[in-house]
């Protein structure tokens, strides 16, 4: 009775492997970048042949890290037929050892999974690292629908000059600084500046905002570098 279980199961594992099993074949699902220098991003082609004997749909494709982007050449691929797949993977501001994943999703439900891997190391570049000093800044008493003007501290911490572009309020949604309209700024290596810029609160009470500060530093990868402003609004 038990052995007549145990093949029962191993027929139901089979059928269930044989119903997900993708009917892809990856030409290289392992690719090594080896060392690359950080700035320029890098590229890899490879093939993905359907061996079955459906059409097979790429439901979707799925990278580990927003540093890694994919582009099909077809997403129906024939019996018999490829398509390419183009890998790109970013080097700018993701220095060090990298191992990443690319999911390929497909079958009618698009829950067949292949998984390819990119690996390899990133030599860095100098570059500046922004920081805000202290990371949450007092700017006191405020009036109420008038512009204050405010300074925050902020240092360049790494090994090349950076550039700020843009401080932005994520809580009202507001514009303190744009290079577009007032010009750039610069921060020398281990050198700290006074930026100045005007707030309005906009009703009474204590004053709390987030701001985002934009530059072409290590530590700001297009999201902003988050700073904080504190204060009382009367």
């Amino acid at each position: 009775m038990n052995r007549l279980l145990t093949i029962i199961l191993m027929g139901m594992l089979f059928f269930a492997y044989s119903a997900n099993a993708s009917d892809l074949k990856i030409s290289e699902t392992s690719i090594s970048f080896g060392n690359i220098k950080e700035g320029p991003p890098v590229e890899k082609k490879i093939t993905l042949t359907n061996e079955g004997s459906k059409a097979v749909t790429i439901a979707n494709t799925v990278t580990s890290c927003a540093c890694t982007s994919v582009s099909l050449s077809k997403t129906t691929i024939e019996p018999g037929e490829s398509s390419e797949l183009l890998i790109i993977y970013n080097t700018y501001k993701y220095p060090g050892k990298f191992d990443k994943t690319i999911t390929i999703f497909t079958g009618p439900e698009g829950k067949d999974e292949d998984v390819i891997h990119i690996l390899g190391y990133v030599d860095q570049i100098p570059m500046g690292v922004i920081g805000i000093t202290p990371r949450k800044t007092d700017v006191g008493e405020l009036k109420v629908n008038e512009k204050n003007r405010v300074q925050m501290v902020i240092e360049n911490e790494g090994d090349a000059p950076l550039t700020v572009t843009r401080i932005h309020s994520s809580k009202f949604n507001s514009e303190y600084f744009n290079a577009g309209e007032s010009g750039r700024i610069e921060i020398p290596t281990g050198k700290k500046i006074i930026i100045g810029f005007a707030v309005t609160p906009n009703e009474p009470g204590r004053f709390l905002d987030t701001v985002l500060i934009y530059s072409d530093a290590r530590n700001d990868i297009g999201k902003g570098y988050k700073g904080l402003l504190s204060g009382t609004a009367n």
